[in-house]
């Protein structure tokens, strides 16, 4: 049984008054426990898809056909208030960018306080033995002393523990990574990806898992569906897709990787 499941999702935008579509008609599912990554080059529509889960569309933006169906429910057609109930409780993301993501202005125990009392979280002494446990969950060190700290007090990559943290401190059924290994260092990287994983196995949670990196995709997703221009050209398990790719483009994408060894040769650039 699928949690996920796309049917049709079209997105269009209304730029100086031109519709351009956006998302052309997606068909995809994700089940339970499964790790699906969306690939392709900047704006290929990958962040979009995430944009629609939540309903958080950009000015000018819609879902004009289709569904996106969550637990047998349309996200698309569903009340507001709904949403909103599921959203970062059944359904949590984890953003791009953690140093802009978490308030500069709160300690982190305060923004871990903030989002279980979400959760339904009360009392004082409660609120600070869950926020321990999360930040004990994602391996941060000291996590008492962490609560005080500030978001510029930590790292990239201690800034994006925390917001994982925060992301399966509901125990979700679905976790939407945008992007969210992208201002990492290479080493920092892998150790946020390797947690993410951990997580998404202990809980048994599907993570729609979005990147431009190949290679990340290889390693960490179950099923991969490569988006050109709006849409899916080829989707499958991943390692079939990466390593026999059908569709030109996929192909293309490949070649556009740097190789680690051999020769130092120009890169080949999509037309």
């Amino acid at each position: 049984m699928s949690l996920l499941v796309a049917r049709g999702l079209t997105v269009q935008a209304q730029v100086g008054g031109e519709v351009v579509p956006v998302l052309r008609g997606l068909n995809f599912s994700l089940a339970p426990g499964r790790v699906l990554g969306l690939v392709g080059e900047s704006g290929a529509g990958k962040s979009m898809v995430g944009r629609s889960i939540a309903q958080l569309m950009p000015p000018g933006f819609a879902v004009t056909h289709g569904t996106l169906e969550f637990n047998g429910g349309d996200l698309v057609g569903m009340a507001a208030e709904h949403r909103r109930g599921l959203l970062g409780r059944e359904i949590a993301f984890i953003p791009q960018e953690p140093l802009t993501a978490l308030n500069p202005v709160l300690t982190i125990g305060a923004q871990l306080d903030e989002h279980h009392r979400r959760l339904g979280v009360r009392g004082r002494r409660t609120l600070r033995e869950y926020a321990l446990a999360a930040l004990a969950a994602v391996h941060l060190p000291d996590p008492r002393g962490m609560l005080a700290r500030y978001p510029h007090q930590l790292s990239g990559g201690q800034c994006q523990r925390v917001l994982i943290a925060m992301a399966f401190a509901g125990r979700p059924r679905l976790v939407v990574a945008d992007e969210a290994t992208t201002a990492l260092d290479v080493t920092t990287q892998a150790h946020v990806v390797a947690l993410m994983r951990e997580l998404q196995q202990a809980f048994d949670t599907a993570v729609l898992f979005i990147t431009h990196d190949l290679r990340l995709a290889a390693g960490v997703c179950d099923d991969v569906a490569v988006m050109y221009a709006g849409d899916i050209v080829e989707i499958g398990p991943a390692a079939q897709v990466l390593q026999g790719p059908r569709h030109p483009y996929t192909r293309c994408l490949q070649l556009s990787n740097p190789p680690m060894t051999g020769a130092r040769n120009a890169l080949y650039a999509l037309p």
